[in-house]
């Protein structure tokens, strides 16, 4: 947990991190998804489907990632 989760964690309560926990970064190209706490970010209260681009760290590969909440 970095400095930032931290702070968050200890203002809103624990929430803030399972409810990172499910929103999944997804490679388009072989389906690897990390979760956004893993990764050192924060979505709260998010709602909706976002795309963007990026290096997946298990293929290598450039291109989409999809940022989505996963059930």
């Amino acid at each position: 947990m970095n400095g930032l989760q931290r702070i968050f964690t200890w203002l809103l309560g624990p929430g803030v991190e399972r409810e990172s926990r499910e929103w999944k970064v997804e490679c388009g190209h072989c389906g690897h998804a990390t979760s956004v706490w893993e990764m050192g970010g924060i979505r709260y209260k998010a709602t909706g489907a976002k795309s963007y681009g990026g290096r997946c760290p298990a293929c290598g590969q450039s291109g989409k990632r999809r940022l989505r909440r996963s059930p």
